[in-house]
């Protein structure tokens, strides 16, 4: 089983980006109905479980493209 070993500031800055995004898309009313407004906790969770899934889909393409060739 192979490990990817990105370093931990390519997740800070990817959940940064991500949670902006988000953010700014909740601000203006895109993602909700009460522009102006942001969900915190919505945030939150978002910033805690991206790194998990995208440290977790790496994992899974490093070893998926290592065992193809």
């Amino acid at each position: 089983m192979r490990f990817p070993n990105p370093p931990l500031s390519e997740y800070a800055l990817n959940t940064a980006v991500v949670v902006l995004t988000l953010g700014v898309l909740q601000y203006t009313g895109w993602l909700s109905e009460d522009p102006g407004g942001l969900d915190p906790a919505f945030l939150a969770v978002v910033a805690v479980t991206f790194p998990a899934f995208s440290y977790l889909i790496a994992l899974a393409g490093a070893n998926v493209w290592s065992d193809a060739g």
